[in-house]
């Protein structure tokens, strides 16, 4: 804490001689480093040229006021600082103006220097809160976002880690798991993460192609080599030389063409289709399939391909096994979507959250991002709510009823209260309805109710003021 005190630097801004120099002593004597003006345009001049973290400001000053200051800080004009108001024209007026433009605190005059002490180092403590937490996030993001795979189940750290662990080396990686899962996500943290980045990354959905046009497609073929082929052609693996080549739905590939595949992954060469030149290369093989260990079972792959391309195993987890990426995976949808369509949505309401922790979701981390999409498109709320959800999830749960016309959601199973928004208010109407019902809920405990709200305390006062 002594550390961080001698850190926090203080302006005081006092048009009052006496006043402001009493303040200065106590505030150096309590072991800040401090600043002095007596007027708005010499406060800005400091802050112009110095890192100031907390400015203790009269309300009225020969040039202006302390709200004054309050603007240029909130119009960027200067750097931000938390900002007290002091004043001996004490009205609840000038305290919820001060309030709304973000000052910090007010304070009346005389001041109470226990209760400016107090103060102070309630904003050094939010500061530090905010650093560690800022700090933490930082943390969170490098731990749980790999790219645009992110997670925060342990499973799936492992799983990642893992493949990041062999992402240098030139082993044939096969990415195991069901639709929507990831595996092409996780194919470029491997590439991204290897010596190969810089080359080529070919990828080549194998489910996509029919026999013919697949091996065309892999081996490339020469002029002539087939009606229609009018030139030589390059394929997938001629191109990827020196690189990664990725092939997606590898139990799709027919026999014929995986004995083919076998080749280049033991000798690395192979023949374009017509042709008889072989064709060095120096590539590296990801595979990906959803059931490939059933299909060699079956007869339908080839038993010594499987072997050669599972090299390095990696089995992606589905998502109703790590249903606490929900939440998480939610968030960076929104985000997109938000900005994409130029919206300001800013989460899903219990209700919506709850339906989508509960479905299991076969389609995966696809089938949750176009729910969101969907959600997101339809919505001209700050918040989706469940009516937004797809007719199929909201089909999905019998137990839950959907009332459209109350505008209520009620869960059979749920004994809670809940507050009843009539139809034809106003949002703004709206908001202070919930304050109001939820300060009575919490007997006026203002604190209480701005945590329950998950909004500022600066907000209820406003919000209280607006209505008065």
């Amino acid at each position: 804490m002594e550390k961080l005190s001698q850190a926090t630097a203080i302006l005081i801004v006092e048009d009052d001689k006496a006043s402001r120099l009493g303040l200065f002593e106590f505030v150096k004597l309590e072991g800040y480093s401090v600043f002095e003006a007596d007027t708005v345009s010499a406060a800005l001049n400091i802050l112009n040229s110095n890192n100031i973290d907390i400015i203790i400001t009269d309300l009225k000053l020969p040039d202006g006021t302390g709200l004054d200051l309050l603007r240029s800080i909130n119009e960027g004009m200067v750097q931000r600082a938390e900002v007290v108001i002091t004043t001996g024209f004490s009205s609840v007026k000038s305290a919820v103006e001060a309030i709304k433009l973000g000052a910090y605190d007010y304070i009346t005059k005389p001041i109470n220097l226990d209760e400016l002490s107090l103060i102070i180092k309630r904003i050094i403590s939010n500061k530090r809160l905010i650093d560690e937490i800022n700090i933490l996030k930082t943390r969170l993001d490098e731990r749980f976002n790999f790219g645009n795979l992110i997670t925060s189940s342990k499973k799936m750290i492992d799983i990642v880690n893992t493949a990041v662990a062999v992402a240098d080396k030139n082993s044939t990686v096969l990415i195991e798991g069901e639709s929507g899962t990831g595996k092409e996500m996780l194919a470029n943290i491997i590439v991204n993460n290897s010596h190969r980045k810089s080359k080529p990354f070919i990828k080549v959905n194998c489910a996509a192609l029919s026999e013919s046009i697949l091996e065309s497609e892999l081996f490339g073929h020469e002029k002539g080599a087939y009606t229609g082929a009018d030139s030589l052609y390059k394929g997938r693996f001629e191109i990827a030389d020196g690189g990664t080549i990725f092939l997606d739905e590898i139990g799709e590939i027919p026999l014929r063409t995986q004995s083919k595949i076998l080749r280049v992954l033991q000798e690395k060469e192979f023949e374009r289709v017509g042709g008889n030149k072989t064709i060095r290369v120096d590539i590296r093989i990801i595979a990906a399939s959803q059931d490939i260990e059933k299909k060699v079972e079956k007869g339908e792959f080839r038993q010594d391909l499987y072997y050669r391309l599972n090299v390095v195993n990696l089995k992606l987890i589905p998502l109703r096994e790590r249903k606490e990426d929900i939440p998480l995976l939610i968030k960076k949808f929104l985000e997109d979507f938000s900005k994409e369509n130029g919206k300001n949505i800013k989460g899903l309401n219990k209700n919506a959250l709850d339906i989508l922790l509960k479905y299991d979701f076969p389609g995966n981390v696809r089938e949750l991002k176009n729910a969101i999409e969907f959600m997101t498109a339809i919505s001209d709320s700050e918040i989706l709510d469940e009516y937004m959800l797809p007719n199929y999830l909201k089909e999905r749960y019998p137990g839950h009823k959907f009332n459209e016309n109350a505008g209520d959601f009620l869960d059979n199973t749920s004994t809670e209260s809940y507050i009843k928004i009539p139809f034809g208010l106003t949002l703004e109407e709206a908001e202070n309805l919930i304050i109001q019902k939820t300060l009575e809920k919490n007997s006026y405990n203002k604190l209480k109710t701005a945590k329950d709200l998950n909004i500022g305390l600066k907000t209820i006062y406003r919000k209280l003021n607006d209505v008065s």
